[in-house]
């Protein structure tokens, strides 16, 4: 592929040309982009390094390592590709590119020993398991650029703490012009265990059995958060810790915007008015009920005095999966991965960024995956499918009569009875989480936290944010999960 400085969808390697068909891209005419220029490449060995961007549409930039240079399919996730670039990492080595720039090596990896069986899912990512001196590691290949990725750069300032993952090299495209460091991957130490969910998820489905059985929800709920204090009071205190020193790495931060920042979530509730209200998968009813409770809650922040949240950095895409934890004797040892902590912006106020906005994040993703189990039980106890009993727990939760066969008064008490367990079984895991996380630092119980201005404030833009996605997407099941949440707060 040499000279080549266009690329056609039909001739990108099979499973490039499937996630360049994912890709917003679209052309004047609202088709997907099918054409791509070659911005720039260089040569590892018989692998070619290529930055591509598509023609038309919103301007991007795409990493594509080519083997066999540049005939043979797409590179990443390859072993000969992994070889090559840990290699590359060992040796420190300067590729010039063909238009001036270079693409830089850093590292120190144990020898490669070969790849590791590894399922990575969908990923927007190449992800691969590798085997360095005897040790499993993660070679991660960025594959959108200009996202603002600082990922390498966090690893090698949160090392010392050991919080998470242990950087061992990374590479990245050095500009012509401007010198500015574009990442192109990374290789870490693999971090063993399983995300937060997992634990949860056990906890919550030992409900169901015992309240099937008569059980009070109440009871089980408190049984079940007896055995989760130690550990989820510890996860509260590591994330905070966590937050600290990040804070520490990266130096003071401005004051949060907090009156920019609802100016900002006010239009976007705006935004979404119109798309809820034309939601036809919905009743009108519901669809009315949610923005209500929308508005209700956007009057009451609107009503608060204004009060700023702590500054500082966040992880910046906080889920229940990258918050790993492994079982110990000793209790829990865990780790945060997969950091998007975005650059502060001093010409942007609205960059800053409050590590709550991280508590909110992983919090709602708590709220969503009970939801999700939820559907998930009662379509096993009713023989229906998930999507059925997720939007019929939202038409229940607005006062909405079922609007589709079958709900028997019968089914759709032991619908309620489900929802008020889970309900219940999620705010006692909030609780805890809180208290560890408000215990270890001075802004007092979990109580006072989410009387806060602020924190609800953030609670809001992160729901209308997860709503506008499922929109977005067209999701109508994790619309109703959103909707109804909307309902109930």
């Amino acid at each position: 592929m040499e000279g080549l400085d266009t690329l056609l969808l039909g001739s990108a390697p099979p499973r490039l040309a499937e996630l360049l068909r994912r890709a917003p891209w679209m052309d004047g005419n609202g088709r997907a982009a099918r054409r791509f220029d070659v911005l720039d490449q260089a040569a590892l060995g018989e692998f070619r390094l290529l930055l591509v961007a598509p023609v038309g549409g919103e301007p991007s930039r795409w990493f594509v390592p080519v083997a066999d240079h540049g005939r043979g399919p797409e590179a990443a996730g390859a072993a000969d590709y992994d070889r090559a670039v840990v290699r590359a990492l060992a040796e420190g080595l300067r590729l010039p590119t063909a238009r001036g720039g270079r693409i830089e090596f850093h590292g120190a990896p144990a020898d490669f020993r070969g790849q590791l069986p590894f399922d990575p899912g969908w990923s927007s990512n190449s992800l691969t398991l590798v085997d360095l001196g005897g040790a499993a590691h993660a070679h991660k290949t960025y594959r959108r650029l200009d996202t603002g990725n600082r990922e390498p750069e966090l690893l090698r300032l949160m090392a010392p703490g050991g919080r998470t993952q242990r950087l061992v090299g990374d590479y990245g495209y050095r500009e012509p012009g401007t010198g500015r460091l574009e990442p192109l991957g990374v290789v870490y130490a693999y971090a063993a265990g399983d995300g937060l969910d997992v634990p949860l998820r056990d906890s919550l489905r030992g409900l169901w059995q015992p309240v099937a059985d008569g059980l009070a929800p109440e009871r089980a709920v408190a049984a079940a958060r007896q055995r989760l204090a130690e550990p989820l009071r510890g996860a509260g205190r590591f994330l905070r810790d966590f937050h600290r020193e990040l804070a520490q790495r990266l130096g003071p931060a401005p004051e949060f915007p907090a009156e920019g920042y609802h100016a900002g979530t006010a239009a976007r509730t705006a935004e979404l008015r119109p798309r809820i209200l034309a939601d036809d998968r919905f009743p009108v009813a519901v669809r009315r009920a949610a923005l209500a409770a929308l508005d209700r809650e956007a009057a009451l922040v609107r009503e608060l005095p204004l009060a700023p949240p702590p500054s500082g950095p966040s992880h910046g895409d906080l889920h229940l999966s990258h918050f790993l934890r492994r079982e110990t004797p000793g209790g829990w040892e865990m780790c945060v991965i997969d950091l998007s902590t975005p650059v502060l912006d001093p010409d942007d106020p609205t960059s800053a960024q409050s590590p709550w906005q991280d508590l909110v994040g992983l919090l709602r993703g708590l709220e969503c995956f009970t939801a999700d189990e939820l559907a998930h039980q009662a379509a096993i106890v009713l023989d229906l499918d998930s999507d059925e009993t997720c939007r019929t727990a939202l038409l229940c939760a607005a006062g909405a009569p079922p609007d589709t066969p079958g709900w028997t008064p019968e089914r759709l008490a032991a619908l309620e009875r489900l929802r008020g367990t889970a309900q219940l079984w999620s705010a006692a895991v909030a609780g805890l989480l809180l208290d560890g996380y408000t215990a270890a630092g001075r802004e007092g119980g979990g109580v006072e936290l989410a009387g806060h201005p602020a924190w609800r404030m953030f609670r809001l833009r992160r729901l209308v944010h997860e709503l506008a996605y499922a929109y977005a997407h067209d999701r109508a099941y994790h619309a109703a999960i959103n909707l109804r949440h909307a309902v109930e707060a």
